[in-house]
């Protein structure tokens, strides 16, 4: 896999067509989200924009870094789903959401986190096939729960220094980085048909 310094190739996956229905859907994944950050801007404040900001860099992720379509699109639907969660009050109204949102998206997380180490030149060749798997899940989780500490450090300094409606806890935290690491775990485990060793989708 040629260097990321040598060529352009997060450019490159970016604007390479879609040519499966895969790849279409999660392109409409992201038209929804940029449609999404169009609602906010009219009918809602700051914080909310500032979280369809981020959502919005959220889904174009995949594509940069080349994703499998059936990734790209989970990925960018679950980014959303906590996106429009959050807006609309979901966490507080639904009391088990949170651990849902949290087990989805911090397990997708890991696995994109794992898809840049590859696309990085990160490689586990060379090992058995049980190492190979072994490490895939133990690093997947550990990127997982990694992700997941930095989640809830953003969730701290929004509640401190943005807006202290952003409900923090040390239960809430705890369970959520516990759901959190569940879901890399799962992650892992299905690493092989979630990502490849390819520069291309």
């Amino acid at each position: 896999m040629p260097s990321p310094s040598g060529r352009h190739w997060l450019v490159a996956n970016f604007l390479r067509p879609a040519t499966t229905i895969g790849e279409r859907l999660a392109d409409v994944v992201r038209l929804l989200g940029l449609a999404s950050l169009v609602v906010i801007a009219i009918g809602w404040g700051f914080v909310e924009m500032a979280v369809f900001a981020l959502a919005l860099l959220g889904v174009v992720l995949p594509r940069f870094l080349g994703a499998r379509a059936p990734l790209d699109a989970a990925f960018g639907v679950a980014v959303l789903v906590a996106a429009w969660s959050a807006v609309l009050n979901l966490y507080e109204s639904i009391a088990w959401w949170d651990i849902v949102v949290h087990f989805t998206l911090n397990g997708l997380v890991a696995a994109m986190a794992w898809l840049l180490c590859l696309r990085l030149g990160v490689s586990l060749e060379g090992m058995s096939e049980r190492k190979h798997v072994v490490l895939t899940v133990l690093l997947t989780t550990a990127l997982g729960l990694a992700t997941g500490a930095l989640w809830e450090i953003g969730e701290w300094l929004g509640h401190t220094y943005i807006d202290d409606t952003i409900y923090v806890a040390y239960n809430d935290t705890i369970g959520d980085l516990v759901a959190g690491g569940l879901g890399s775990v799962l992650a892992g485990c299905f690493m092989p048909m979630l990502v490849d060793g390819k520069q291309r989708r």
